[in-house]
């Protein structure tokens, strides 16, 4: 569904995140414009994009037909007057170098005037820093998306010190009309939350390999046949309440530290997840048994992939 007041977008940096943002926008019937500074990346940027409709097409995510008319709504181009000017929401895609993305958002400002919404999708840096480069800072939001985003449910959408609510507000109805996972941001911190996460296992893996314990291969071993494939359906929160959090307990008490606060909190009230009916989160009726089901069921369906390929 369509974000009310915006038709035309601009996606500046269709590269390896950007085109396929804009195979988003285009796909739930929006007009993309498309930005590179070379011909050669734009022809690139438009063959991922064919390629990205013809893939959903086969896997039935839509058909043949709405893949044909979602790449007629994109237009590559390498004037970048020409791809924002007009448009109703800018999404800025550009290497992630505070310089340039405070010269793009200066110029985009300069191109674009309020209320256009000018959205960038930094993963390392402040929206605060980036939009201090234009007048109109109250504007400027993150949209942050993940490789490969038009694959990735989740973005997260941050404001800066001065962004408007309702700006952020906007950007994430428009996203949940796209049919994306949005989390709503309220600090604007770098890396916002899911990168910290990712850098905080980056640092261990790191100690790992630094200190001959495992190899690169071992890790990933790890991460695709172990905790990570679970993790895609359970996460961390719903994997405490499953487990039960009177284990998680225990087992901190019995090792003589005191048990995280969250956790203890919830058990000295008696909820202690699944086996309860609540923890972090409500489990009435069968919904626990039902996201047990599914967990087991999507977990035998990647399992027999991986012995049909020889993976196991």
């Amino acid at each position: 569904m369509k974000e009310a007041g915006i038709e035309r977008v601009a996606v500046i940096g269709a590269g390896l995140m950007g085109f396929g943002v804009a195979v988003e926008f285009a796909r739930f019937g929006y007009q993309v414009s498309m930005y590179n500074t070379r011909g050669e990346t734009s022809k690139r940027a438009m063959q991922q994009a064919r390629e990205a409709l013809d893939l959903m097409a086969e896997t039935e995510l839509i058909t043949h037909d709405e893949a044909l008319a979602a790449y007629d709504r994109l237009r590559p181009t390498t004037n970048i007057a020409d791809a924002a000017t007009g448009t109703d929401f800018v999404h800025e895609s550009v290497l992630e170098l505070l310089a340039l993305k405070q010269e793009t958002f200066a110029r985009l400002d300069e191109l674009c005037p309020p209320p256009v919404i000018l959205a960038t999708n930094t993963s390392t840096l402040r929206v605060t820093d980036i939009a201090s480069a234009t007048k109109y800072p109250e504007r400027v939001v993150a949209t942050h998306y993940f490789q490969p985003p038009h694959f990735i449910p989740l973005v997260e959408v941050v404001g800066g010190e001065k962004t408007d609510r309702k700006v952020v507000e906007k950007a994430a109805r428009m996203l949940r009309g796209m049919r994306k996972k949005v989390v709503v941001i309220d600090v604007d911190l770098p890396r916002f939350v899911a990168n910290s996460i990712q850098f905080a296992i980056a640092r261990q893996i790191q100690s790992l390999i630094d200190r001959g314990i495992c190899s690169p291969q071992t890790i990933d071993d790890v991460i695709s046949f172990g905790f990570g494939r679970r993790m895609a359906y359970t996460a961390y929160f719903k994997r405490l309440d499953l487990i039960g959090l009177d284990f998680s307990y225990r087992m901190a008490k019995d090792r003589g530290i005191e048990p995280w606060k969250p956790i203890a909190e919830h058990v000295e009230k008696g909820e202690l997840g699944m086996k309860s009916g609540k923890g972090f989160y409500d489990w009435p009726g069968d919904t626990a048994e039902q996201l047990q089901y599914r967990v087991n069921t999507e977990l035998i369906r990647l399992m027999k992939q991986d012995m049909e390929a020889g993976l196991i």
